[in-house]
């Protein structure tokens, strides 16, 4: 029978070797791949074609033969030695370079050096990583032999954008400083006289700006420069009662003895007017600065401050109207009024505090209190009519655990409590209507405009047409002309007033969906929530919840602590 052997050849591969023979089984392609899978060279690269050509010709020479005659050698390359071969793949926006290797099939790996080698021949300049091409290189000679590998090789650098010059704020505001207390180290908490421990003295640092940055610059693995910008800056505003810092341009000090205020990009410092009690003796204040009081305010007194109010013990039935924030470390006390029974325009509360930022206070009961920003009750407030632009806290700083009993409450954002309405039922309304108030507004004001633009439009298409109906001869194309420019110019404001509607619409619905009622522990029967034209109150009593409002609908959720 015909032999068949495999022999290494002068470029060191293999080649199979026929000698033909006319006798016994023949030879097929099954045969000599038997032949391979039984010999050491089971990692080369096998030539099919010349496997086919070497059957053809031996089937060819065997037809000249006699039985059991033998013939001509025949010998072809059948088994190759192959390098591992790579191609790099730079991505559409440069940022990164991709090496797919495949891996050697008995024949040499790739170093991390000729892969660095033709990477850069295929363009790539910047971003190599040394890690990567070793890792990659080492990682290809592990693998089976043919086996296809790919890695990152190069990656470009994004820009970044300078940060932007910002005020750093050196001392707290009164209300932050007032909540916050020395502790002594025996347990008990230093309140000393409030003029100590929240004002500031000549000299002392108020705010820092703090410089913008430029940022740095990028780069693409093709070496293109990706420039960057600097950071936006600002100027360190000096309120009154502050300078700059001779020394220092980027430092704000106080240049009287005061009650620091925040401002936009800087401080102020008010004068102060500091008293003990608020009462007959003293009689009603009406100062330009911020009023310090280490007492109380007594019944139908009045505090006017242009700057913040700041008192240690408590309010009652009583006047209050501040410029900044109003911290009552006490309480808020007014007479007993069937508030939730009455309609709120006819409630004269004793007690009236008006602040322009913040209010805190211990607990409040019978009340009315009004601020542009926040408003903190610590323990409870109770039967008070509430009207303020941002959220209301009740609880401690980092925890909503204290309680809203009844009351008319008119919020910005959120309420958080731990306890929501009383077992006695009462009556708790609770009101998103200012912005829904100016959404309205706005909405009116654009279906107005809208309506202009949409008349002068229809007017003038009017016009047009009675244009083109007249001979031609009478007709003036300069009005016409001039037509057509103002039909272009109302048309173009017509459309900008419609996104302004739809942006108008989708703040609108994005508000609504974000305002919120919260209770961490309780929410009982009688609590009502008033958001635009939707309004509903629970009916029973609940645990932990979240009155909200999704798909037209107010819904109260359990809050599901994880």
């Amino acid at each position: 029978m015909t032999s068949l052997t495999l022999i290494s050849n002068s470029n060191n591969n293999i080649d199979l070797v026929l000698e033909a023979k006319k006798t016994g089984e023949p030879v097929t392609e099954l045969t000599i791949q038997e032949l391979i899978d039984a010999s050491t060279y089971t990692s080369l690269f096998i030539n099919r074609a010349n496997i086919k050509t070497a059957i053809a010709e031996l089937s060819k020479t065997l037809k000249n033969l006699q039985a059991e005659q033998s013939g001509i050698e025949i010998r072809y390359q059948i088994l190759e030695r192959h390098d591992a071969t790579i191609a790099i793949s730079i991505a559409p926006d440069e940022m990164s370079a991709t090496a797919e290797i495949t891996t050697a099939r008995g024949g040499k790996h790739l170093s991390a050096k000729a892969i660095l080698n033709v990477a850069q021949s295929f363009g790539v300049k910047k971003g190599f990583s040394k890690e990567a091409l070793v890792k990659l290189a080492k990682l290809a000679g592990k693998k089976s032999d043919g086996t296809i590998v790919s890695s990152d090789v190069a990656l470009g650098k994004k820009p970044i954008k300078g940060e932007n010059a910002r005020i750093k704020n050196l001392v707290q505001s009164a209300q932050e400083r007032i909540l916050r207390p020395k502790n002594l180290g025996d347990g008990t908490v230093d309140m000393r006289d409030l003029g100590d421990i929240i004002c500031v003295n000549v000299g002392d640092s108020l705010a820092q700006k703090v410089s913008l940055t430029k940022g740095s610059e990028g780069y693409t693995v093709t070496g293109k420069h990706l420039y960057t910008e600097p950071g936006e800056d600002i100027t360190l505003n000096a309120g009154e009662g502050t300078s700059l810092n001779p020394e220092n341009d980027d430092l704000l000090i106080s240049t009287l003895d005061g009650l620091p205020k925040m401002i936009k990009n800087g401080m102020s410092v008010d004068e102060v007017y500091i008293v003990k009690n608020v009462d007959v003796a003293t009689g009603n204040i009406d100062f330009i600065g911020s009023v310090i009081i280490n007492g109380d305010v007594c019944e139908a007194m009045k505090v006017f401050a242009t700057g913040d109010i700041t008192i240690s013990g408590c309010v009652e039935s009583a006047t209050l109207k501040a410029g900044g924030d109003v911290t009552i470390i006490g309480g808020i006390i007014g007479k007993k009024q069937d508030v939730e029974n009455s309609h709120i325009t006819d409630l004269k509360m004793s007690t009236n505090i008006s602040a322009k930022r913040k209010v805190y206070a211990k607990y409040c009961q019978y009340a009315e209190i009004s601020c542009g920003e926040n408003m903190r009750i610590e323990n409870q407030l109770m039967h008070s009519v509430v009207n303020i632009g941002g959220r209301l806290w009740l609880g401690s700083d980092s925890k909503a655990n204290g309680k809203l009993i009844g009351g008319y409450i008119k919020v910005g954002t959120s309420v958080n409590a731990g306890i929501i309405g009383a077992t006695a039922g009462s009556n708790t309304f609770i009101n998103f209507e200012a912005r829904i108030l100016e959404f309205q507004k706005s909405q009116i004001d654009i279906d107005e405009r809208l309506k202009i633009e949409t008349d002068i439009i229809e007017e003038i298409e009017s016009i047009k047409k009675n244009i083109k109906q007249l001979p031609k001869d009478k007709s003036n194309p300069k009005t016409y002309n001039k037509l057509i420019t103002n039909f272009k110019f109302h048309s173009n404001k017509k459309r900008k007033i419609l996104e302004e509607k739809i942006t108008l619409d989708t703040k609108s619905q994005k508000y609504i969906s974000n305002v919120y009622v919260e209770a961490t522990d309780k929410l009982y029967h009688g609590v009502e929530l008033i958001v635009g034209n939707l309004r509903d109150r629970s009916r029973r009593e609940h645990g932990p919840s979240r009155m909200i409002c999704k798909e037209y609908k107010i819904h109260i959720d359990p809050i599901i602590n994880t």
